[in-house]
């Protein structure tokens, strides 16, 4: 076999360039590429692994996509830059390595996603202020100012186009509320909604704007052709000047028969997954640069109008929390998962944290206690009875039930000295009050400059090693890494801690990176003694901020919700799970292992599930070498072909999908595997 290696640079989390990567070669396959061994009468007892979600606000996973707001920036905080972060001489002050890419100081523009129309001229100017706020946690409104007679520009117009475009539906309408506070504006202002030209397609709602206090205006609008780019409008009718803040454009149809935030078809794809558990807010949300900009669950609660909405790490920078604390546990029971919540300990982001000597971070001081009562408070508010001061304001919100909380991860991707004694003070007070929940440590991760080869050897430096119960492991490397893995946990001393991989990204071609990540998940399996769990990232993307370039989510978002390579092929694992592992492997292979196979029995269904999956570039023949399965069956066979370069897309929703077939399988002759493939028989 022929192997090119591949050089990965990784720049930040889950961005990776590489060089070009070739695995094998295009020749007629060899009479051998290998041997499939299998041994029916070895096997070991597993937990099943439980696959679940990664959750994370980047590339607009929910700002303009599962947060079903069409209206984009609509309280004008956008553009807000990090809290408690100054500048001096264009760099943040007081942060390591300043002129690092992702440390570049914030600037958008403050009204982004609004304009006015006509765009040569309008006698309608719009800014942002801070005059007369409406709240303290809305700081920005915008200010409307008309300087002439509106009658003879009929055509002017304030415009709001929303995350590239809103998908306007005549079978649909769309609930409208805004608030607005007058100046010295006389007329009613008119709101509608328009096609990409600027052509209204809907009803008018005329508003009179008669209150110099702030004042909530609500309405309906319902489009009478489809569009798929347009946009919402306000007309203003004379001369003057007016505020606005927090206007919100929500479809009628969203999950649970419009009563939530969420996008329904974004959502039936996630509950069509199954998956076990969501792992939220993050991720580089949780712990932010520093603590202002960390994740405040509170500040998530309430009216769209009390949140004020945080800059985010991550692009596009900013997420309105319209998704909140609530609003997760609400996803949670909408798809049949556990909830799994991810809480600060106080520990910033340590790529901005100085180090002095090196590895000898010096972390920020904070209240421990304080981060205590506060996640003891989220708690409560998820799980407690509603006589508890928190459990009643869950009650309140609309849902006196208990959410489905179940894991507590005390951190994300937080380590050392000053980590190990915290996550002993947080385990012992959380436990103490809510010994039920699993509560989970971090390890170190690779992009702050180090990786331990074995993770694992951290543990025995927390302060009570017994009480790190699941060990989080993030990994975020190149296909030949992953290749090497595939017996990494084999390896790993029992009776130390339960496994979770919190995290995985693996950089390099389409799609012989994703089949990659089949490596570890089999390995995982094989080793499910360990009471693995899973979480697939990076879930969604939007395929407008990706610039319609071929990325690796497991979902496309944008007019609509289409499913991956990457979702199928996830989906393949959590379908076909385990809890017998037989003894399965691929030998006789020259150079970097590129086929892989876990074999199991799913007590269930009385099923023997077999997985393989081929990294290479060519059709391969694997000699057998099986013991146990002596005649031919009748297998269910899924197989998923994947093709450099093709891929699903808004525009091709349906170019890679798996095909099921009821085959004949004798495990006694020679087993060909299709070139980039994954494939799963089940059979009793």
């Amino acid at each position: 076999m022929n192997h090119s290696t591949v050089k990965s640079f990784t720049f930040g989390i889950g961005l990776f360039f590489t060089l070009p990567l070739v695995y094998g070669n295009s020749s007629s396959p060899s009479s051998s590429d290998g041997t499939l061994y299998i041994n029916k009468s070895k096997t070991h007892k597993v937990a099943p692994v439980k696959y679940g979600f990664h959750y994370e606000e980047i590339g607009m996973m929910g700002e303009g996509a599962l947060h079903a707001e069409l209206i984009r920036n609509r309280s004008f905080e956008e553009a807000t830059p990090p809290a408690g972060l100054s500048v001096k001489n264009g760099l943040y002050e007081n942060v390591p390595a300043p002129r690092v890419k992702e440390k570049k100081v914030f600037q958008a523009d403050p009204l982004i996603g609004w304009t006015t129309y006509p765009l040569s001229y309008t006698p309608v100017f719009i800014s942002r202020t801070d005059e007369n706020p409406m709240s303290g946690e809305n700081k920005y409104s915008m200010l409307v100012n008309v300087t002439e007679d509106i009658a003879n520009h009929s055509d002017a117009l304030i415009l709001n186009r929303g995350y590239y475009g809103m998908n306007l539906k005549t079978d649909t309408s769309y609930r409208l509320s805004l608030f607005l506070k007058n100046r010295n504006y006389s007329a009613p202002l008119r709101v509608f909604l328009v096609d990409e030209w600027g052509q209204r397609v809907s009803n008018v709602i005329e508003v009179n704007v008669g209150n110099r206090d702030w004042t909530k205006y609500t309405g309906e609008l319902k489009p009478e052709k489809n569009v798929r780019r347009g946009m919402f409008a306000i007309q203003p009718m004379s001369k003057g000047q007016f505020q606005i803040d927090v206007v919100s454009l929500f479809p009628s149809d969203t999950w649970n028969d419009g009563k939530s935030v969420f996008r329904k078809d974004i959502v039936q794809n996630l509950k069509e997954f199954s998956p076990s558990f969501i792992r939220f807010p993050g991720g580089c949300i949780v712990h932010g640069v520093n603590e202002e900009t960390m994740y405040h669950w509170k500040k998530t609660l309430g009216p769209i109008e009390n949140r004020p909405g945080q800059w985010s790490k991550w692009a596009p920078y900013y997420r309105t929390d319209g998704i909140g604390y609530h609003e997760f546990y609400e996803l949670c029971e909408y798809v049949g998962a556990d909830a799994m919540y991810v809480m600060p300990t106080g520990m910033i982001c340590s790529g901005w944290v100085k180090q002095s000597p090196q590895w000898n971070f010096r972390h920020i001081d904070v209240d421990l206690d304080a981060y205590i009562q506060d996640a003891l408070d989220a708690i409560e508010y998820a799980i407690g009875d509603t006589t508890t001061k928190w459990g009643a304001e869950r009650a309140k919100n609309g849902h006196p039930a208990p959410f489905p909380l179940k894991y507590i991860e005390i951190g994300n991707e937080d380590f050392g000295p000053v980590y190990w004694e915290r996550y002993e003070k947080i385990y012992q007070a959380l436990s103490a009050k809510y010994p039920d929940l699993v509560y989970i440590a971090n390890s170190v991760i690779r992009v702050v400059g180090r990786e331990n080869d074995d993770k694992r050897k951290d543990i025995p430096n927390f302060v009570n090693p017994k009480n790190v119960k699941v060990f989080d492991e993030h990994y975020y490397n190149s296909i030949e890494w992953a290749c090497e893995q595939h017996y990494r946990f084999d390896n790993y001393k029992r009776g130390v801690a339960d496994l979770f991989i919190g995290e995985l990204g693996i950089s390099g071609k389409y799609p012989y990176n994703l089949l990659a990540t089949g490596a570890i998940r089999m390995s995982i399996e094989r080793n499910g003694d360990l009471n693995p769990l899973f979480a697939e990232r990076p879930v969604m993307r939007h395929w407008d901020f990706l610039e319609h370039r071929i990325f690796l989510p497991m979902l496309i978002n944008g007019v609509g919700s289409v499913k991956t390579s990457f979702f199928y092929l996830a989906k393949m694992f959590r379908d076909n799970t385990f809890d017998v592992c037989l003894d399965a492997a691929i030998k006789d292979i020259e150079g970097l292992q590129n086929i892989f196979v876990t074999m199991g029995y799913d007590t269930a269904s009385k099923q023997y599930i077999l997985k393989l999956i081929n990294l290479q570039d060519k059709k391969v023949t694997l000699q057998p070498e099986v013991s146990g399965f002596k005649r031919p069956i009748k297998a269910h066979k899924t197989s998923l072909v994947l093709v450099p370069g093709k891929e699903n897309t808004p525009f091709a929703p349906n170019e890679v999908q798996p095909v099921e077939t009821e085959v004949g399988l004798d495990l006694n002759q020679p087993f060909e595997l299709e070139a980039a493939s994954m494939v799963v028989y089940r059979f009793k």
